[in-house]
Order: structure tokens, then C-alpha cells, then sequence
């Protein structure tokens, strides 16, 4: 299931575009996260190593906390960072949303770019 920050955007771009129902799902599948956790783009952009995630995990697992929480209470993270992070995943979901639709055809290279400046703006 899509976060609630990524459904507003797909509920948005379905109305300016009249998708239906049918072609949501494709939107939100679950795999449609893989890349975009907070500890794939710590990761990625070398904000922590694999034995601080796994630990965190470990943490987190034993707490129910949130990824950015809890790698706070750690200390691996400081709370500017986190709140960069939270943007940034919620862009590249977005921007995978966008992806999907030119793939599939709903969309073209045109429209992809006129919809890209409102990964920013929802």
C-alpha cells in the first residue's frame, strides 16, 4: 500500500489524467518500495553502513519505532537529516508513480515532464 503522502499524489494525478480504478493497482504495488526504505537510501548515499542498519533493524524490531527514529535515538542520524530523507523518499516514489504511467503508456515523454514538477509541489 502506498503512504499516505504518495496516495494524495496518485489520487491527484489520476484525477488530472481520468485514470480508473483499473489502473491503480499497477500504481501502488508493494514492490514499488524496493530502493526507496530509509535504509536503502542510507545506504545509497553512505549515511550509514550495513552493520548500523541491521543493528537498527534489530532495535527497531524490539521497539515497533519508526526507521528515523530510532536511527536518531542511535545517533546515527540527526533530525535535519531525517526530514531530508522522508523528502527525498517521497520524491523517488513519486517519481516511480510517473515512471509507471509512461511505461504503461498513459502518459507521454511531454506530459512526464510537465507532471514531474508536481512531485515537488503535492
Amino acid at each position: 500500500m502506498a503512504s499516505n503522502r504518495t496516495q494524495d499524489f496518485i489520487d491527484h494525478i489520476a484525477r488530472e489524467l481520468d485514470l480508473g480504478e483499473e489502473d491503480l493497482p499497477a500504481l501502488t504495488s508493494s514492490w514499488g518500495r524496493v530502493g526507496t526504505t530509509l535504509g536503502a537510501l542510507c545506504l545509497k548515499m553512505n549515511l550509514m553502513d550495513m552493520e548500523q542498519i541491521n543493528n537498527l533493524l534489530e532495535v527497531q524490531d524490539q521497539t515497533e519505532g519508526l526507521f528515523g527514529d530510532v536511527a536518531q535515538e542511535l545517533g546515527y542520524l540527526d533530525e535535519a537529516q531525517v526530514k531530508k530523507l522522508l523528502n527525498i523518499q517521497k520524491w523517488n516514489r513519486r517519481t516511480e508513480v510517473l515512471d509507471k504511467l509512461l511505461l504503461a503508456g498513459k502518459i507521454d515523454e511531454a506530459k512526464l515532464k510537465e507532471l514531474s514538477a508536481k512531485i515537488f509541489e503535492i
